[in-house]
């Protein structure tokens, strides 16, 4: 029993087909052909497996539109001030079903407190990550331990904000790919190249030494343990040292949160310096705190409008996050588009149900 439907263009395992018949069972493809099938449905657009937001905080939710834009980090981390993990799982459910109907079906949060799970609308998928941080050693143990009692698969927060006992615990051996806030801002920037800055004057507040890692020498342990080590936003790390270290560390990954940063920061990832490295990247949003939404269209609409192509954007957003977590089956189609793939001011991104007229047809 098969659906035959002929799509403007066809996106499948790194390959962009167009003018193609594609066969679907069972909401897989099992034949792309470009003989012509007559019943074959036609559809306006580009067609999309479903994508994976692989970083959020959905924790966060509640602080949309209560955060100023441009503050910065430290800034940034003092707004949010101690209701941090407090938002109410209806506020959760609600963008979480808005990004499913743009096709964001998966989604990977660090959290600091449990995550409910009548929060996560039907169909959708999340994937929480417990993260820990702490600079001062007298609280090193506590802020772990409450980690591991969340029951998720642990990571740090960043490489910043640990002592050296937390350095020691993170090497430890992992079945989820690590996920690690990474260079971005121009505070940790000037914090981990020169340790000075507005961080070495925050930090004095939780340790009179916090403690500023050998950066090569972490990430491969880091990486040494865990199936992979994703480095989330890198919006302002030294372009020769990452090219170094993808270079050096192959399971090494760059999660960018492009919108996020320039809400934060007036500052975005080197996007056309990474496309040489879109093999090795995923796609993320951040919290609502400081993007508009935790769909991931307004992002890849964000990356083709600045000279990214198709496949690069449908690889970070669909294909790479599947080794690593399952996707609910299903299919995106971005439309209307013009017969170069080009977007319309109209086009917008919907996940796609296949016609039920179609279901069960015979071909």
């Amino acid at each position: 029993m098969r659906v035959w439907v002929r799509p403007l263009a066809f996106y499948w395992q790194g390959r962009l087909y167009r003018n193609v018949a594609v066969a679907l069972h069972a909401g897989q493809p099992v034949e792309i052909t470009e003989a012509l099938v007559p019943e074959a449905l036609p559809l306006p657009g580009l067609l999309s497996p479903t994508w994976v937001n692989a970083h959020t905080h959905l924790e966060l939710s509640h602080l949309r539109g209560k955060i100023p834009p441009g503050l910065g980090m430290v800034d940034f981390l003092r707004a949010m001030g101690a209701d941090r993990g407090q938002a109410p799982p209806e506020v959760i459910y609600e963008d979480l079903h808005d990004a499913y109907r743009e096709g964001t079906t998966a989604f990977i949060s660090h959290q600091n407190v449990s995550l409910p799970a009548h929060a996560i609308p039907p169909g959708v998928v999340v994937q929480p990550l417990a993260e820990f941080f702490g600079l001062s050693a007298q609280y090193r143990r506590s802020r772990y331990k409450k980690a591991r009692q969340l029951g998720y698969p642990l990571t740090p927060h960043s490489l910043y904000a640990l002592s050296r006992g937390l350095h020691r615990v993170a090497r430890r051996q992992t079945t989820f790919p690590r996920s690690v806030h990474f260079y971005e801002s121009w505070e940790e920037k000037l914090w981990l190249t020169a340790g000075r800055g507005p961080f070495a004057r925050f930090f004095k507040q939780f340790s009179q030494r916090p403690y500023r890692p050998p950066m090569r020498k972490v990430l491969h342990r880091l990486a040494r343990r865990a199936p992979a080590l994703w480095l989330v936003h890198a919006t302002e790390t030294p372009l020769t040292r990452l090219s170094r270290w993808l270079t050096e560390i192959p399971n090494l990954y760059l999660v960018l949160c492009p919108l996020a940063n320039w809400h934060l920061f007036r500052r975005e990832p080197p996007l056309r310096w990474l496309l040489g490295w879109s093999t090795r990247i995923l796609l993320g949003t951040d919290s609502l705190a400081n993007a508009p939404t935790l769909s991931l269209w307004p992002t890849l609409r964000h990356l083709y409008q600045s000279g990214w192509p198709w496949e690069a954007i449908f690889r970070a957003a669909a294909d790479n996050p599947r080794q690593w977590i399952s996707v609910p089956p299903g299919w995106v189609l971005v439309a209307p588009l013009t017969e170069d793939l080009s977007l319309l001011p109209s086009t917008t991104a919907r996940r796609w149900e296949e016609p039920e007229e179609y279901l069960g047809r015979p071909v």
